[in-house]
């Protein structure tokens, strides 16, 4: 019966005695066949859409589906090129990366896609440059060992350029290989390390910390979430009604119920998890399925994404563009291992 179920996925066609006698049980009669589907749903598995009509199955069917076949299917190879270049473009901005693998997966599996980035602020400092602009601002690079954050701050147009380069040297120095919340939080007890000279211009750390702080503070309030591909909602047959589209749609802009679709994965950093139907805790999300993973760097989660979609989904294509991202990961952390280990020699 899974490759019945296999067929409703791929083309939304009710599962029948017949169709399944011809294409998975030729020994069998369609009588014993349609008994087998009356137990099944007896067993809460599948449901019948109109008395005479085929069967589909149910969020249990799927749950069954899901745990019993899960397994990896090869992803178009120009998807996977294009994710893969985003992960060795190390100049690309942290929130940009992941915006964009978003936008990348919600194309390949043709689901919307949610992304959560969280804890960026555990992530270890490379370097840092703060650059005045002639907008009368300043920016701020942090990089990091998973990209670079970057954010504004309000720059005095008297501080002289050396003053800049300066604090940006010292910052780096001080801070390299500490946690971003080491430094915002910390700053103060790293004063009586700063020569005469620094203290000068110590109120710009003032300023970097406050835009930092700020950062954080938006972050947290919007839940840092990032919706891409929501209209691809409307290639599915289930969601052809406007009316119930609409509400998974007006979902994805609602920090406060999309929070909840990440909570109690229980899941390594390796793996994807799957919620069907009343799985959800979201109930006008209740009719759909979400595959979740999170984005780990040194043990840390710094980003979890969500993709949307019916519960006819395509769980083992998905499950794999998920897992191919999390293991672009994992390369880039033995990567940045390996250029440790060689700068050391």
């Amino acid at each position: 019966m899974l490759g019945a179920v296999e067929d409703y996925i791929q083309n939304a066609s009710p599962i029948t005695s017949s169709n399944v006698k011809t294409r998975y049980c030729a020994d069998l009669s369609t009588a014993t066949l349609r008994n087998e589907l009356n137990a099944l749903e007896a067993m809460g598995y599948l449901r019948q859409i109109h008395t005479s009509s085929g069967r589909v199955p149910t969020a249990k069917g799927y749950r069954y589906f899901v745990d019993s076949i899960m397994g990896d299917v090869p992803l178009d190879k120009k998807i996977l090129d294009e994710i893969h270049g985003i992960f060795q473009n190390r100049t690309v901005y942290l929130g940009d990366m992941v915006n964009e693998i978003a936008d990348i997966v919600s194309k390949a599996t043709n689901y919307p896609t949610v992304v959560m980035l969280k804890g960026f602020e555990k992530l270890l400092i490379q370097n840092v440059k703060i650059i005045p602009l002639m907008t009368g601002q300043a920016l701020i690079l942090i990089e990091t060992n998973s990209g670079i954050i970057n954010n504004f701050m309000p720059a005095n147009a008297e501080t002289p350029m050396q003053t800049y380069v300066d604090a940006s040297n010292f910052l780096t120095t001080t801070f390299k290989e500490h946690t971003v919340a080491d430094m915002i939080q910390n700053i103060e007890n790293y004063r009586t390390q700063m020569g005469q000279d620094l203290l000068d211009f110590s109120g710009l750390f003032d300023t970097m910390i406050d835009s930092l702080k700020k950062l954080c503070d938006k972050i947290a309030s919007s839940g840092g979430f990032t919706a891409r591909g929501q209209l691809r909602l409307l290639n599915s047959p289930e969601y052809q009604d406007l009316d119930k589209a609409k509400r998974v749609i007006d979902v994805l802009d609602k920090p406060e119920e999309l929070g909840q679709i990440f909570e109690n994965k229980n899941i390594s950093e390796d793996e994807v998890s799957f919620k069907i139907g009343s799985e959800i805790p979201v109930v006008d999300l209740q009719e759909c399925a979400v595959a979740c993973a999170d984005y780990t760097v040194d043990g840390e989660s710094i980003a979890s994404i969500g993709i949307i979609g019916p519960q006819r989904m395509d769980y083992a294509k998905i499950a794999s563009a998920l897992k191919f991202v999390v293991g672009e990961f994992a390369n880039l952390k033995a990567l940045d291992s390996k250029r440790g280990e060689d700068d050391e020699q």
